[in-house]
């Protein structure tokens, strides 16, 4: 019993040298690597400890050789949507609108006024009204609305919305579209957060691809110091 605790124990403790010597070894190589290619400037840090110093210098420049060889593409992320619609469901009612703002209360009720009154009937005097004021686009969900305003936007269905005063400005809402809880979001609304998501799997597989090159390169030919 005694011999097996004493084997476990001295297997245990090559494993995790082995283990040390591996990631001793690959700072090694990142931080030659990085001297050899010039790319990182690994005079800036001012710690006294070298091999923090040259662990800083490493991974600061495989950094920056995954971020150089990470290539994002459109189709990527179209391709990431249509595979994983059931990922981008809304959690709550959601509402698309225009916001206007002004800091004249005669403006804003002639905004709304002109909003009551085309609607949708008259796309171009809409169109001229978005030329002349330049509203923001707003997506409002239900879960992350103010109780004091949820009725303006939820309950009632009314499509404009306002004017409602923030200090000295006046905002006024057109409800463009109208979205029910658990349908799928559209690409463009999504589209930053699948972005990261590609850009995440992809510099993972990026990270390791360089790591294997570079370990070969310095290692089995005797480059690292």
């Amino acid at each position: 019993m005694i011999k097996l605790l004493q084997l476990i124990v001295v297997v245990s403790f090559f494993s995790c040298s082995n283990e040390k010597n591996k990631n001793n070894n690959l700072e090694d190589v990142l931080y030659n690597s990085a001297i050899d290619n010039r790319s990182t400037n690994y005079n800036n840090n001012n710690t006294n400890d070298i091999n923090i110093n040259k662990k800083i210098v490493g991974y600061r420049h495989l950094n920056e050789l995954i971020k150089s060889k990470t290539v994002i593409k459109e189709l990527d992320l179209v391709e990431y949507y249509n595979e994983n619609k059931n990922q981008f469901l809304r959690d709550g009612d959601e509402v698309y609108c225009f916001r206007f703002i002004t800091d004249k209360i005669k403006t804003a009720n002639n905004i709304k006024t002109t909003l009551l009154r085309i609607k949708d009937s008259n796309e171009d005097e809409f169109g001229q009204l978005i030329d002349t004021h330049k509203p923001s686009r707003e997506l409002i969900n239900e879960n992350r609305v103010k109780k004091s305003y949820y009725e303006l936007f939820f309950n009632k269905k009314n499509d404009v919305v306002g004017p409602l005063k923030f200090d000295n400005m006046y905002l006024i809402f057109y409800i463009d579209q109208r979205y029910n809880k658990g349908t799928i979001k559209d690409f463009i609304s999504v589209q930053d957060d699948i972005y990261d998501r590609v850009y995440k799997i992809n510099s993972e597989i990026i990270k390791n691809q360089i790591i294997d090159s570079l370990m070969v390169e310095y290692s089995e030919n005797g480059k690292t110091k």
